[in-house]
Order: structure tokens, then C-alpha cells, then sequence
């Protein structure tokens, strides 16, 4: 799984808000500075993400510090979910938009709406689950969820509950009721909010419908260039696909799909693929087909999915399915070691 590079952008400006040097916890995660991160910017693996939030926690001190960060003003700074926030006419509207672009920083939304006649809960789903950092973004989330039902108008009496799947130190009462309301549960089967159904479609008093309209725009005009990335990743398997047992460059991709090599590269990146990983993806798919028909030798096979000998394709074929091509034919398509007796 990837993330966004906006994600550490809004976390290494939180650092700096709040007094603490952020290059350093940058540097840990192998990044020289905030300006190597580009908006829109190849994604990064999420274990460069999960080590800049424990390196974060080792920074600050603060065992508690995703309570601050899903507060901070840097998540104003980055992203096109706040100025939909800022001016939304409704709680669910507000729901609904965070989960429709959330894609845009990262995999998939982290809060989900859950419904009953008389109340409804805010199910808190972080990328990260375990160790420190699974709790430093589950917090980091939790907040973020919170301070959008307190700018919905929501008082005390409309939180019905806030619930962690872990326990809470008894030095950080106070500071998780400062944040949450008195209506804590720890120990529970998930973190999530819960409060009175009726908040979801109250009108918000700070909607404002130019601004809505145009924030609506911007995020739909970014989905559509994400997704046009997408489409551009199906193009290059068609042409491989239709360019084998010959193995095309990205360079003579690219021009097939008439765009520049770099540009290629980039969108592709921003996928969090390559051309070469597009290429041994359609090899491994040819293969396995031609296999499955159980007709032609290893040789020939061999040849039609573009490699110079058996050897290759054999050690090619166990290093994508973890066993050999025989093996896999033999099987049925599955590994030796998952075949039922």
C-alpha cells in the first residue's frame, strides 16, 4: 500500500507548529527535506509513512501526540478535503465527500458512516493498526473526526460514546476527555465515535454554496487526472500485451501512446508502479494461460512471453507464483504447497 506524499507534508508541518524539528524526523525516513515532497509527487510506500509517525512520537515525546495532530492547523495547509469541509451544507455531505476523494491521499477512506433510526457512529479505520504508529494515526484520525462533529454543531449531549480498542494510561484521562468528552470506553472492538443521528443533516451554519461548488470542482477535476493515470497504466498493458513475445522499452511505450518517456514514468509512479512491473505482470498473465491450456512445452512458452531460454522463464515464473511453471500447470494453478489431497 501507498500514501500520498501530502500525508507526511501535513505531519512534518504539524512538527514545526508545534516547536519541534521536523527535518530531523524527515531525515529518519531517508527524506533530506520538507521540499522533496511534491504535492503530487510519487506516492511512498506506507512503511515510510508508518516510520516518520513512530519517529514522530520519538521526536515529540508525547505518547499522545496524534491528539494533537488530527487538530493541527497544518491539515488546513494541504489537500482538497478541508475547503470542502469549510463551506459543506451537511454532517452527511461532509461524510460522503470525505469518503469519495479520500483517495486522493491515500487508499481508502479511514472514517465510515454507520447508521441506525436514533444514532449513528463514526467507525475509525486507519491505514496503520499496529504498534505505536497504529495508535498514533488511529488518535490522529479520531480527532480529525471529532472536530468535524463539533463544527456540526455537536454538544456534550450528543456524543453518545468514544470508543479505543486499547486501554488508557490513567495519567492521560484528562487529556482525552479535553478532546473527546467525559464518554470514553477503552477496550473495545474498534474505535469509533458514536452521537445523535439527528447531526447528519442539519444544516451547517458556516455553508457557504460558491465556495462548496468550487471546492466540489477542484477535488472532482484531481479525481479525474488520478483516475486518467489509471487508465494510462490499462494502456500500457494493452500495448504489451499486444507487443509480445517482444518485450517493448518504456521508451517505445510511450511513444506508442504518444507521450513523452518521463512523462510516462511519472504517471506511472504516482501509481505506484513501473513499466517494468506492468511488463512481468503480462508476462506472468500469458504464461499462466498458455499453461493453464496445458498444449504447448516450456520452450515455446517460453519464447511467446518474450524470454531468451527455459532457464529464464523458469526462474522468472517461481519468483511471481513461488513455485515452477510445471508444478503450477500440474496443480491447476495453484501452488503445490495450497493443493488439497
Amino acid at each position: 500500500m501507498r500514501v500520498s506524499p501530502v500525508n507526511l507534508k501535513i505531519l512534518a508541518c504539524t512538527l514545526d507548529v508545534e516547536g519541534h524539528d521536523a527535518s530531523q524526523v524527515l531525515a529518519r525516513c531517508g527524506i533530506p527535506s520538507l521540499d522533496a515532497l511534491a504535492d503530487d509527487g510519487e506516492w511512498l510506500p506506507l512503511a515510510v509513512f508508518d516510520r516518520m509517525m513512530d519517529a514522530t512520537l520519538d521526536a515529540t515525546g508525547d505518547e499522545a501526540f496524534g491528539l494533537v495532530a488530527g487538530k493541527s492547523i497544518a491539515l488546513m495547509r494541504y489537500g482538497a478535503i478541508t475547503p470542502l469541509v469549510l463551506a459543506t451544507p451537511s454532517l452527511r455531505q461532509m461524510i460522503e465527500d470525505i469518503r469519495r476523494f479520500a483517495v486522493l491521499s491515500v487508499a481508502h477512506a479511514e472514517v465510515d458512516l454507520v447508521e441506525s433510526p436514533h444514532a449513528a457512529r463514526l467507525v475509525v479505520q486507519p491505514l496503520v493498526h499496529a504498534g505505536r504508529s497504529g495508535r498514533f494515526r488511529t488518535e490522529q484520525v479520531a480527532t480529525s473526526a471529532m472536530q468535524m462533529l463539533r463544527f456540526a454543531g455537536a454538544g456534550p449531549h450528543d456524543i453518545h460514546h468514544v470508543d479505543f480498542p486499547y486501554a488508557l494510561a490513567e495519567r492521560q484521562q484528562r487529556r482525552y476527555e479535553a478532546t473527546f468528552g467525559p464518554r470514553l470506553r477503552f477496550l473495545r472492538r474498534e474505535c469509533a465515535i458514536g452521537f445523535r443521528a439527528g447531526l447528519l443533516d442539519a444544516r451547517m451554519p458556516s455553508h457557504d454554496p460558491v465556495a462548496y461548488l468550487a471546492a466540489r470542482s477542484r477535488a472532482e477535476t484531481w479525481l479525474a487526472a488520478m483516475r486518467a493515470r489509471s487508465d494510462a497504466a490499462d494502456q500500457v498493458r494493452r500495448h504489451v500485451l499486444g507487443a509480445l513475445p517482444q518485450r517493448p522499452s518504456v521508451a517505445e511505450t510511450a511513444a506508442s501512446l504518444g507521450q513523452q518517456e518521463r512523462s510516462l514514468r511519472r504517471e506511472l509512479a504516482a501509481l505506484g508502479t513501473s513499466h517494468e512491473a506492468l511488463l512481468q505482470e503480462c508476462q506472468q498473465r500469458v504464461a499462466e494461460a498458455l499453461l493453464a491450456r496445458g498444449e504447448l512445452p516450456l520452450k515455446r512458452i517460453a519464447e511467446l512471453t518474450g524470454f531468451g531460454s527455459v532457464h529464464s522463464f523458469h526462474r522468472a515464473f517461481r519468483r511471481w507464483s513461488g513455485v515452477t511453471p510445471t508444478a503450477w500447470r500440474e496443480g491447476g494453478g495453484v501452488p503445490a504447497d495450497r493443493r488439497m489431497d
